[in-house]
């Protein structure tokens, strides 16, 4: 799986959590539809910003939504 897959996943089971929609974390972020999709898709990389963004929306540190874990092992 890749770090950017591993992003999507973390962001898409935090939104859960929170009850919010990737409709909410796409204005958050100032981005329409297909931008966000793509995003979400793992079309298009998101910047370093909107990454700082996320995790805000998220009410998430930014490093902890950047740590992932692999075989039981949590890597950055």
């Amino acid at each position: 799986m890749t770090r950017q897959t591993q992003l999507i996943r973390q962001i898409r089971s935090r939104l859960a959590l929170l009850d919010r929609t990737q409709r909410d974390l796409g204005q958050s972020l100032g981005l329409g539809h297909a931008a966000i999709s793509a995003r979400m898709n793992g079309h298009r990389d998101f910047s370093f910003t909107e990454l700082e963004k996320v995790a805000t929306f998220l009410e998430v540190p930014l490093h902890e939504l950047l740590t992932f874990e692999r075989d039981g092992v949590m890597s950055q």
